[in-house]
């Protein structure tokens, strides 16, 4: 369904939910401590309404629906519980179900790890520049392969992406990449492997929030101006540009292993900061100063890098590229 008719019905659901919990308080002569659990529900219901109007055909049932069911019982029940027709408060109740609720989940997850779905996709995407300035790319890659070279000209991105992408058009220039779990979680049952392709053609943004993944990002022909980087437990190597002018690179990383590779005659100056964790810099290249690591021409190098990291436990590696 195209973009122009799913908002709209997005909207209305939400609107006429919203008429239905304030016409359902007054026909139950509810007060408010009790009839919230209908906000709770309505969640549910325009998730459950969202996920009908963008699911894919063959895409199986039982991932696409989990979670708007999952806040339609618990709605439920803890509408039951105010109105007390279950006889306990809400307190009590959530004390007292989570752990049935997360046994349930998990049974949930059995049924679909065995129970057959729809054949996991390979799917090629092209997004070209049209008349785009400059780029911005963002992508989001919760777990699986992520591998990322040069597009093909004229386009913004381009590649293969297995497992499945969903993919929006911010504007000229500008899309977003997101594994689509419709055909299941892709850290539980399913494999997601992407190549991608980013343009060398224009000034580049880009923007990666990645989580259980091992991803290479191979910079090397890009334009990029800026690049940032938040990331869970993954193992991430960037190599970066090797001629795009002044580019800006910011890290923010968990219990994560980061590599940055700087082709010869990239200039650098490098600040990071580590809770728990071990930083190796070539300082053959990039001399230890008062606050990081610099190379003597970084003031007049005509191609230079400024990476800033940052972590909690893990691993951070500077040096050449190989």
């Amino acid at each position: 369904m195209s973009d122009r008719r799913r908002g709209p019905l997005i909207a209305g659901t939400w609107l006429i939910g919203l008429g239905v919990v304030f016409l359902a308080r007054q026909a139950m002569d509810l007060s408010w401590t009790e009839v919230w659990p209908l906000f709770v529900i309505l969640v549910g219901v325009a998730s459950l309404v969202s996920t009908i109007l963008g699911r894919r055909p063959g895409a199986p049932v039982l991932w696409s629906f989990t979670w708007p069911i999952v806040w339609i019982v618990v709605g439920v029940l803890l509408l039951l519980s105010t109105t007390g027709q279950l006889g306990t408060g809400p307190g009590e109740l959530i004390e007292q179900g989570w752990p049935w609720l997360l046994v349930a989940l998990g049974v949930w997850f059995l049924i679909g790890a065995v129970v057959p779905g729809g054949s996991k996709p390979q799917e090629q995407l092209v997004v070209p520049l049209r008349a785009a300035a400059q780029a911005s790319v963002r992508i989001k890659f919760g777990a699986g392969t992520l591998t990322t070279g040069i597009a093909a000209l004229g386009a913004l991105v381009d590649g293969d992406f297995r497992g499945g992408v969903v993919h929006r058009e911010l504007g000229a220039g500008s899309v977003e990449l997101e594994q689509d779990t419709s055909w299941g979680m892709p850290w539980l049952n399913q494999e997601s492997t992407w190549n991608v392709g980013l343009t060398g053609e224009l000034p580049l943004d880009l923007r990666l929030e990645g989580g259980a993944s091992r991803t290479r990002l191979d910079l090397r022909e890009t334009k990029l101006r800026r690049l940032e980087i938040k990331t869970g437990a993954s193992e991430t190597t960037v190599i970066l540009p090797r001629a795009a002018g002044a580019t800006e690179v910011r890290a923010d990383a968990g219990a994560a292993s980061l590599t940055f590779l700087v082709p010869t005659g990239v200039a650098a100056r490098i600040r990071t900061r580590m809770g728990l964790g071990s930083i190796q810099v070539d300082e053959s290249r990039f001399p230890r100063i008062s606050d990081g690591y610099q190379s003597t021409d970084y003031a007049t190098a005509e191609n230079r890098v400024d990476l800033d990291i940052q972590g909690g436990v893990g691993s951070v590696r500077i040096r050449g590229e190989d």
